[in-house]
């Protein structure tokens, strides 16, 4: 279940986490082409790591508004 959810157009990114094998955790942001088959969804990871779930969620969110700015 995605933390947040933006979208431009018909474009949707939605910001969540994961936990690494370390115990760490990984911002992760899935886009989305509204309309398109859902194999067309994209995975992207922040590249920062976090010891917590609420930092890996802040660069997820971040990682989110950065991609569809780029749209």
């Amino acid at each position: 279940m995605a933390a947040a959810t933006y979208e431009k157009g018909k474009w949707r990114a939605e910001a969540s986490f994961e936990e690494l094998a370390s115990g760490k955790y990984q911002g992760i942001v899935l886009l989305f082409h509204e309309g398109g088959p859902a194999h067309e969804q994209v995975v992207h990871r922040a590249v920062d790591v976090s010891d917590t779930v609420d930092g890996a969620l802040a660069e997820a969110k971040i990682l989110a508004r950065h991609i569809l700015s780029d749209l």
